[in-house]
């Protein structure tokens, strides 16, 4: 009943406006800044923990440092094994974890309010005291390097994970957060220990709250057991990558491969990011293939048979974005496929019909309020939107902003994300399809998946 609530009180910009000025607060513990959403509808709470750095700082040849890190923090301290710290917080019922990304991470916790206090003193007492401990280390960096020599056998995974390398090559951030096998088995206890101290000592950290009043008990333990320090210090600039013009298909062989996956995008460089046109990409990209109604799937999936799902995306951080299509076909009908994604872009670059650009309109509002249908979810929105510096009425602006929008804009965008000749186009499938692409006038280019793991 509280995520029903929440959506109604988020489907109206008077009616936002009021819930964030009635629920929400500003405090500051120890010069960290907290954002509270105060919310006495059940007796759970979540917590996010940010941190304004993430894996772009991570030391060369040892990438996925900072991810290792922060997923190590229950591998043990000096006064708890692994297995107490899990038993402990399984008791109580906590959900808790980390996200990194290039710019920034975060570490969340979620649970019952009369469990808040020993929830978070352990949690706190991990960020203060963990250790890394070698034999934990070892089993987690062979898992970790199982799942990479895995990953050829999931062909969409795969794909996924070396396009988004070839995609960013040039930027600084083509390594994953993941990081390699290579970076993973360099890493050692005392990188990750030292790490810790970095991001405990050196690194901004900003808290966001949802929950009642009795939550306040968390500013004792922060203060207390956490013991950070705050730093003026953020994530660390992002290289501008220069754009080059597509000159051939990236093909990368994989044994099995009964269909070809395809993958088609760009990087999104810090000059091309405004707070003016952040919703008419978000727009834009489900328009080309945000659902069953997008032109990719009515293209490629009811009109053509090629495939049976397609999807599009166009998402910014604070420095950097990206822009992308993913699909997958039969190896028969590969070039037939590529050819109508290009047509379509080119089609839909020149101009959009009024009746289709309008039912999207509409699609698109119903998708934004149902994506900040829980309040965890509403969290992260406020988290991300003071990372980029955007105000949070911005949230509230989105159906107006849409609303505002016309075919002739959408179709100039359409043509900024999408033209072919600024995309890295990837396909990973069986070999005997790059012949067929060569034929078919594409210039091709191989290379082999191991070299990405």
């Amino acid at each position: 009943m509280k995520y029903i609530l929440l959506l109604s009180l988020i489907s109206t910009t008077t009616f936002a406006k009021n819930y964030l000025d009635d629920n929400l607060r500003k405090e500051t513990w120890n010069d960290i800044e907290v954002i509270w959403l105060e919310d006495n509808s059940l007796p759970t709470y979540d917590v996010a923990f940010y941190f304004s750095e993430g894996a772009i700082s991570d030391r060369k040849g040892k990438y996925g440092e900072t991810e290792l890190m922060f997923a190590g923090l229950s591998f043990g301290t000096r006064r708890y094994s692994q297995n107490a710290i899990a038993e402990s917080l399984e008791f109580y019922g906590a959900e808790y974890g980390s996200r990194v990304t290039h710019e920034y991470s975060t570490f969340s916790v979620r649970g019952l309010v009369k469990d808040l206090i020993p929830t978070m003193k352990m949690i706190c007492h991990m960020f203060d005291d963990a250790t890394y401990p070698k034999k934990e280390l070892k089993k987690t960096k062979r898992r970790v390097s199982s799942g990479f020599k895995s990953m050829v056998t999931n062909h969409s995974q795969l794909a996924n994970h070396i396009f988004r390398y070839e995609s960013l090559r040039g930027s600084g951030i083509e390594q994953p957060t993941t990081g390699s096998i290579k970076s993973i088995n360099k890493i050692t206890s005392r990188d990750l220990t030292k790490r810790l101290g970095h991001f405990n000592k050196n690194v901004k950290k900003r808290i966001y709250l949802r929950g009642p009043k009795t939550i306040s008990s968390l500013k004792e333990i922060v203060m207390n057991d956490c013991r950070w320090k705050q730093s003026k210090k953020t994530s660390t600039a992002i290289a501008k990558k220069k754009q080059l013009k597509n000159s051939s298909i990236i093909f990368v062989p994989v044994p099995n491969a009964n269909q070809a996956q395809i993958r088609i995008g760009r990087y999104i460089n810090k000059s091309e990011i405004s707070f003016e046109n952040a919703e008419m990409k978000s727009f834009t990209a489900k328009f080309i293939g945000g659902g069953f109604t997008s032109r990719l799937v009515q293209r490629l999936r009811v009109e053509k048979g090629l495939t049976y799902s397609a999807g599009a995306y166009a998402s910014e951080q604070k420095n950097y974005g990206r822009s992308g299509i993913s699909t997958f076909t039969k190896n028969e009908t590969v070039v037939t496929t590529l050819n109508e994604i290009k047509k379509l872009i080119d089609e839909n670059s020149q101009g959009i019909p009024v009746e289709l650009f309008k039912l999207n309109q509409k699609s698109a509002k119903g998708q934004y309020l149902l994506s900040l249908e829980s309040t965890s979810d509403f969290l992260e929105t406020l988290l991300f939107f003071d990372h980029i510096n955007r105000p949070y009425r911005d949230i509230y602006n989105y159906s107006n902003k849409v609303d505002s929008y016309s075919e002739v804009a959408l179709a100039k965008m359409v043509k900024e994300l999408f033209d072919w000749d600024r995309q890295t186009v990837l396909i990973l499938g069986n070999k005997k399809l790059i012949k067929s692409l060569r034929k078919a006038g594409y210039k091709v280019v191989e290379k082999n998946y191991k070299n990405y793991l």
